[in-house]
């Protein structure tokens, strides 16, 4: 099997639709063999803070245990937000009339959606002295929401590649999650729609080349890790041509250098072991081996470290 790690999974400490107990994702990946595997519990802004301490509470009671790690999937905000939820003047925020459906939030717990002014300064909201505190073992970076920009194709792709690049720019990040993803949901043509067919998957097709490359060149020269997201691209809904171009962007990111990680992006109560397996399979097909995948250098030092106190 190539898959002997997953950085990216979910618990019930996260403040979205998660729910496994940390114990079960720490058994699951010793069935599986995982060499190395760990919880990464969403932190949009400091909002979501407490669920990052709960977490780091109940990974400690476990013990120490070999290759199971304690990360965190941060999402790229922006300042202005966080100065509205630092000031709890955020109410005003959450309402808002979206081609003709209300969109109403009660808590940032997201961040804030909608409202803001484009464009503005990005930002990541945790501080060093915190991720130090909290044990944070690595930091996986995700794009989750466009920075207030015009809801179409273009816009969507200029925004997201510019959070990536300020996040591969990022001393604290170690990992891009899901690269792209989300973009037809937000280029889409009703966001509050259910309907696979209101997601824009041909946004894919609009990414320029140079993009790709500029992306490819960031993930090097700053030794970033790109992250291949079963979640994400096994997603039923992803019309299988948009998943052969998004494979082969990934494996030409490979010719080019990139190094990967894998992360199933759990967010279900027990761990999808098919999932893994159906996807070790899609990473075959093209031409990915173990020696693709690898540790942020921050973790490989932490696990150096715990070998030597524990020898």
């Amino acid at each position: 099997m190539i898959l002997k790690q997953d950085l990216h999974i979910h618990t019930h400490c996260s403040c979205d639709s998660a729910s496994a107990q940390i114990v079960d994702v720490l058994k699951a990946g010793q069935q599986l063999g995982f060499t190395h595997f760990g919880i990464s519990d969403h932190l949009h802004t400091r909002f979501n803070l407490p669920d990052i301490e709960v977490a780091r509470k109940e990974f400690l009671a476990l013990g120490p245990v070999p290759g199971f790690h304690f990360g965190l999937e941060i999402t790229c905000v922006t300042q202005w937000e966080c100065e509205k939820i630092a000031k709890r003047d955020y109410a005003s925020c959450f309402t808002y009339d979206l081609k003709g459906h209300p969109f109403q939030t009660m808590t940032p717990i997201d961040g804030i959606m909608y409202g803001g002014p484009a464009n503005g300064p990005l930002l990541l909201d945790i501080t060093a002295e915190e991720i130090e505190r909290l044990g944070i073992e690595y930091i996986i970076g995700g794009v989750h929401k466009p920075n207030y920009t015009e809801q179409a194709p273009r816009s969507m792709i200029n925004d997201f590649f510019n959070q990536m690049c300020f996040m591969l720019n990022h001393e604290f990040v170690d990992i891009i999650a899901h690269p792209w993803d989300g973009l037809p949901f937000w280029s889409g043509y009703k966001i509050l729609s259910q309907d696979p067919k209101d997601l824009n998957f041909e946004a894919y097709r609009m990414i320029p080349s140079e993009y790709w490359d500029e992306l490819a060149k960031l993930f090097i020269d700053n030794h970033k890790l790109a992250e291949l997201n079963a979640a994400s691209i096994l997603n039923a809904r992803f019309p299988e041509d948009i998943r052969h171009l998004y494979m082969n962007e990934m494996a030409a990111w490979r010719e080019k250098g990139v190094k990967f990680t894998y992360g199933s992006d759990l967010h279900a109560a027990q761990y999808d072991t098919a999932l893994t397996m159906r996807f070790n399979g899609l990473l075959q097909n093209y031409g990915f081996t173990k020696k693709d995948f690898y540790l942020p250098p921050l973790l490989k030092d932490i696990i150096k470290k715990k070998d030597e106190l524990c020898n």
